[in-house]
């Protein structure tokens, strides 16, 4: 199947969007029924178990929430024992977090499920698109970092 990228198909910030919009949903339904999770506070255990520990503000600038989300996330992250921060001053958007043992366990079984999502939709390509599609994201990402107004 070969798609059509003629001017009538939509941008890539069109196509894009479309597709993390439908992630998105599938994704927040997924951990909010294996976990009883929503989806922001699934980003930002799946950014601390592969960082060990980021403050609020590394947090906001790896995933784009604002701060006030990532603040409300957070407070109720750590009341819900998934997460620790720093010294217990979980006031300053400084402090460092880190998971926390049931926060481990948490995301160790959810990515157990999207481990299995990703090998789904990868394998609907070949060897050569799964190339193609990297590359092809990796010179856009670059492209848009390039990219001031």
């Amino acid at each position: 199947m070969s798609v059509d990228v003629s001017i009538d198909h939509p941008s890539i910030s069109v196509k894009l969007n479309v597709v993390n919009v439908k992630m998105s949903r599938q994704i927040g339904q997924a951990v909010q029924k294996l976990a009883d999770l929503r989806l922001p506070e699934w980003r930002i255990l799946a950014l601390l178990a592969e960082a060990g520990s980021l403050s609020q503000a590394d947090i906001r600038n790896q995933i784009g929430m604002d701060k006030g989300q990532i603040s409300r996330t957070v407070k109720n992250m750590l009341a819900n024992d998934l997460v620790v921060s720093e010294a217990g001053a979980a006031k300053t958007r400084n402090v460092r977090l880190s998971l926390t043992e049931k926060g481990t366990s948490v995301h160790e079984r959810v990515g157990v499920m999207m481990e299995q999502r990703n090998a789904e939709l990868l394998g609907m390509l070949t060897p050569e698109q799964k190339t193609s599609l990297f590359e092809g994201l990796e010179r856009i990402e670059q492209a848009v970092d390039r990219w001031s107004i």
